[in-house]
């Protein structure tokens, strides 16, 4: 059977509703769209060409997302003067890239407590960065920077096949993390430094001058002009040093040897010298000494004109020189020579009725071993 044909513009008619089983089923209606998932979907597709954008723009998504932090730059002290930063190309930097880019992306780049300077010179100061951009090849550029008169840092960029703009960017960014990290490191306590321990020179050199004892002992001889002409016996020596100058109370016994007149002298005395270091371990002294002796002649008949005594006293004076080796710490070998005059005569009258006097000129050389000890010894 021929369907009807429908006139052209008339809508089309409906279908009649297919049965099944005992039920029919409705008209099949289009389906509802809800407003509430219109506005979401809106949302998504705005967001989706929104989020290149924020990729492009790292700052902008930091700061939606607040799960980076952007480095803090340090902050001046109130009242103090920001740093001046001085940037300066050379003539092959400056084919590569413009100046003028560099110091204004610079500019923005800084951080807080920097400030751009007008000119790339200026006077001298202690506030000063000096940012200097050389192209030691034809593909790289050469970052350097110094701040306050520290040590240079330097970093290299390679160029080769980017434009003069992004070559422009990339050494402004590099000389302000430069910058930042110098800011840091200038502000960064430091550590004072370990003390230093003095070296063995410096020891010797400082023990000279403080209180040291000494204590010495040793042979020692003497030639008198008149009377006996031989003496020998031994001494000793108890000295106190201060400021290179040592004085010291000294005793010694001596006698003439068997084969001459006898003599038996037993001196106490006073002696200063002062000590010349001719290196560590060899020293010189220059002095004088003093002493009053007790004599005793027992082969004279007379002493000073008085029969039967053989009993006087006596005193002499001179100089006394000296040179010292250091046998090891505080050990020392001494040699003295002790030149001097016997100032009170003490005549005899021997056995045999012959007269003499223990008078004249005194040569006395004496070998010393001595040991010292400082009051305060140097740390």
């Amino acid at each position: 059977m021929a369907r009807a044909r429908m006139p052209s513009g008339s809508s089309p008619a409906r279908t009649a509703p297919q049965r099944t089983g005992f039920g029919r089923l409705p008209p099949a209606r289009p389906p509802r769209r809800d407003l509430p998932a219109l506005a979401a979907s809106a949302v998504v597709v705005q967001l989706s060409f929104a989020l290149p954008a924020a990729a492009a723009e790292p700052r902008a998504v930091v700061a939606i997302t607040g799960r980076a932090a952007a480095p803090v730059a340090p902050r001046l002290p109130e009242g103090a003067a920001p740093i001046e930063v001085r940037v300066a190309l050379s003539r092959g930097a400056a084919e590569e890239v413009s100046s003028v880019r560099v110091r204004r992306l610079l500019e923005i780049e800084l951080p807080d407590g920097a400030a751009l300077a007008a000119e790339p010179v200026g006077p001298l100061g202690d506030r000063v960065a000096s940012v200097w951009v050389d192209r030691p090849t034809a593909a790289r550029l050469e970052i350097q920077v110094r701040l306050d008169g520290r040590a240079v840092v330097r970093r290299q960029i390679a160029v080769s096949g980017l434009t003069s703009d992004v070559a422009a960017r990339l050494v402004a960014i590099a000389a302000s993390e430069m910058i930042l990290a110098e800011m840091r490191r200038a502000r960064a306590p430091r550590r004072p430094p370990s003390p230093r321990r003095p070296t063995q020179d410096e020891v010797e050199l400082a023990s000279r001058d403080l209180d040291t004892l000494s204590v010495s002992a040793g042979p020692y001889g003497a030639i008198v002009s008149g009377g006996p002409r031989v003496l020998g016996g031994a001494g000793l020596a108890l000295g106190l040093r201060r400021l290179r100058l040592t004085e010291s109370l000294f005793a010694r016994l001596l006698a003439a040897p068997s084969g001459g007149e006898p003599l038996r002298w037993i001196e106490a005395g006073f002696s200063g010298d002062y000590r010349f270091w001719l290196a560590a371990s060899w020293r010189l002294s220059i002095g004088a000494t003093a002493s009053v002796a007790s004599l005793r002649l027992p082969a004279a008949v007379s002493v000073d004109g008085i029969a039967g005594e053989r009993d006087t006293w006596s005193a002499r004076a001179g100089l006394g020189l000296g040179v010292e080796t250091r046998l090891g710490g505080p050990v020392w070998l001494g040699l003295t020579l002790d030149p001097g005059i016997v100032l009170r005569p003490a005549p005899y009258e021997g056995a045999r009725g012959e007269a003499g006097a223990v008078e004249g000129a005194w040569l006395g050389v004496g070998l010393s071993l001595s040991t010292e000890r400082r009051s305060a010894p140097p740390r």
